[in-house]
């Protein structure tokens, strides 16, 4: 294994077209790159008089080499803006093999036919030069020197990208941002690089100042397409705004289905779906869409382990929460009624809680017009009676927010 090892890496530090081995014989190097890659004759043709084949040689390998470049530039472009997606890039790297072999098949042919016209038929064998070892290490330094320059015009490339990235940002979180310096680098940026999300994000922001939702909603979308599998503290934001910005162009019920679509390809936590439901709910109430919100939360609560007594806990407090603002008081408090004296019984994991969980039962049954029973779930929350109007659950209109990138 070492042995063809070597022998392949020889193969591409090697420079040499042309060589006449020690019994006389000549040997032209081919296009192969796995097999026997030599073509010998056997007759000595000197030097000179094989100058203009190895022209010609020389002349194909700057064809293949520029065909090559070309035709993986192009594939490259067609993947950015045409074929985005895992399944288009095996399908491209596909054709990109096809492509490579088909060019070198195509050159080693004409080379082929080349030869015999000139010097008649010839036999395969290895194109082993004799090298002295201070000029096999030549080649080999100046072989190396080629993958350093290559990786450094990579190292170029991507800073590039880097570069362009941190201006965009540098634009849009300006005091006084500039979207359109923004959208420029923008475009500059997916001519030459794979999209990522926050090039749409910013242009979601742009398309939200300038009033064009149905833009917007497009480019956030394109946020959630290219990223559903880890899920992240900046994606409940940007779950909110998809509601806001779908609702804008599609109405509030469009926005619900969206939302549950995307939401459920992330793998999420159980205190995460929590919060996500939390987002939704308030969405679904404050644009009076409650068919689903008790339903939604019996669902989540049916999903969890018996023994997760902490997410039931936080769950049945967030459930709470909306039958009160649905102006459902009554099942509101029976919740209350229920996670209340749970809390006061593990003081030590809920103690933060309680004032609040007692102002809000307060609340329902002010509603109902109990004023003995609010007033002493407002005392004995402790809370300061002129800070009590705080703890009464509020409906949150939903909105746009712009984050810094």
């Amino acid at each position: 294994m070492k042995n063809k090892i070597n022998f392949y890496f020889n193969n591409f530090v090697n420079p040499l077209l042309y060589y006449i081995d020690k019994d006389g014989n000549s040997v032209f190097r081919n296009f192969c790159l796995f097999k026997n890659n030599g073509n010998i004759y056997k007759k000595t043709i000197p030097v000179k008089e094989a100058g203009h084949i190895l022209e010609k040689r020389i002349e194909f390998g700057k064809k293949l080499r520029l065909y090559n470049i070309s035709f993986t530039i192009i594939l490259y472009l067609i993947f950015l803006h045409f074929m985005f997606s895992f399944s288009g890039l095996f399908l491209l790297e596909t054709i990109w093999i096809l492509l490579f072999f088909a060019g070198r098949f195509y050159a080693a042919e004409t080379y082929k036919k080349l030869l015999i016209r000139n010097y008649g038929e010839y036999q395969i064998t290895d194109f082993t030069p004799p090298l002295k070892p201070e000029k096999n290490a030549e080649y080999k330094k100046h072989f190396a020197s080629k993958i350093v320059l290559f990786f450094i015009l990579m190292t170029i490339f991507v800073s590039f990208a880097f570069c362009l990235l941190g201006l965009i940002k540098y634009n849009v979180n300006k005091e006084k941002p500039n979207y359109n310096t923004a959208e420029i680098l923008s475009n500059l940026y997916l001519k030459i690089y794979p999209p990522i999300p926050l090039i749409y994000e910013i242009r979601a922001c742009e398309d939200y100042i300038s009033g064009d939702f149905g833009s917007a909603t497009n480019n956030y979308l394109k946020v959630f397409k290219m990223n559903t599998i880890t899920f992240k503290r900046k994606d409940y934001t940007k779950f909110a705004n998809l509601l806001y910005l779908v609702k804008k162009s599609n109405g509030s019920q469009n926005a619900i289905d969206v939302f549950n679509e995307y939401a459920t390809k992330y793998k999420t936590t159980i205190s995460q779906q929590s919060k996500l439901l939390w987002i939704k709910s308030m969405f679904s109430i404050a644009n009076e869409i409650t068919d689903f919100v008790e339903a939604d939360y019996n669902d989540l609560l049916a999903s969890i382990d018996k023994n997760d007594k902490a997410n039931q806990f936080y769950i049945l407090s967030d459930k709470a929460y909306m039958l009160y603002l649905m102006k459902d008081y009554n099942k509101a408090i029976e919740i209350y009624n229920y996670i209340i004296p749970y809390a006061k019984d593990n003081k030590d994991k809920y103690s933060k809680d309680i004032p609040r969980l007692l102002a809000e039962r307060g609340f329902a049954k002010k509603q109902l017009h109990d004023k003995t029973g609010a007033n002493a779930d407002f005392v004995e929350s402790k809370i300061n009676l002129y800070e009590i109007q705080k703890y009464e659950p509020q409906i949150i209109e939903p909105e746009f927010i712009l984050e810094k990138f």
